[in-house]
């Protein structure tokens, strides 16, 4: 079996016999895929520093030929590391979120090149401190646009034409409804929030995290969708519960009012 080069991130180990590790990325060619890496564990291993969780590396690896079987490490060369995100917290906890969210909803061998990049920019913004409850929100809403759970705003779900004048985001049916099909008794929310929905298949994810965002806006469009992961499509996060306590996360409930 001949060997394939790889760039991955690596997203979790566990040792394996004395010296050993099973290692879990996401892979730019192949999504996630395990790899057992021999040796690593010793003092002098040339591929130890390239399987620490959160690195970037270049991997050669004797590919498994089924998705869900565990590869073998040949070599693996460290590109850049993201342990700096440890000294913040909070972006800490952010990363560890999107990395159980790939883990569970990113199934082996599915390619998700632009997630890969999209994933990398979260990590390169948050080691350089730049904005991360940004990165991991947009991050979370781009995952899903561009996944199998993505949620339709490309039109109005009642009147099924396609405007610049939509009034809210629907989140029962998770799709956005016109000013001219409103029901009575529903009201507009802010334009800003609206604005995400309707817009944001529109700009990469680069461009998403460049543009300025209302806080409000960003904290309610996190806790719906961390409902939506968790209560619809089942992800288990632990540390959801951390997030949801600190302080990035307080609203008032008069502000709150303003998006129901």
């Amino acid at each position: 079996m001949s060997a394939v080069k790889i760039e991955g991130i690596v997203l979790d180990s566990i040792d394996y016999d004395d010296f050993a590790k099973i290692v879990k990325v996401f892979s730019k060619q192949f999504g996630i895929l395990s790899f057992f890496a021999p040796g690593v564990n010793k003092e002098g291993s040339k591929n130890k520093y390239s399987v620490q969780n959160l690195t970037c590396s270049e991997f050669e690896i004797f590919k498994a030929r089924k998705d869900e079987k565990v590869s073998k490490l040949k070599t693996g060369r460290l590109i850049v590391d993201f342990y700096a995100i440890a000294t913040n917290y909070n972006n800490y906890v952010f990363v560890s979120i999107l990395v159980n969210l790939l883990t569970q909803l990113l199934p082996p061998g599915f390619k998700a090149v632009n997630i890969y990049y999209a994933f990398k920019t979260v990590l390169e913004n948050m080691k350089a401190k730049r904005n991360g409850f940004l990165n991991y929100a947009i991050f979370l809403l781009y995952f899903i646009q561009n996944s199998e759970y993505r949620l339709r705003t490309n039109r109005c779900s009642r009147c099924k034409k396609t405007t610049n004048s939509y009034a809210r985001f629907e989140y029962t049916d998770k799709t956005l409804v016109c000013v001219k099909c409103l029901w009575p008794g529903e009201k507009k929310q802010p334009p800003s929030f609206v604005k995400i929905f309707s817009s944001f298949n529109e700009f990469n994810f680069t461009q998403l995290t460049e543009m300025i965002y209302n806080t409000n806006d960003l904290i309610v469009l996190h806790q719906f969708l961390i409902n939506y992961l968790v209560d619809e499509l089942g992800v288990f996060i632990g540390a959801l519960k951390i997030i949801k306590n600190s302080a990035v996360m307080k609203i008032n409930d008069k502000i709150i009012m303003n998006y129901q």
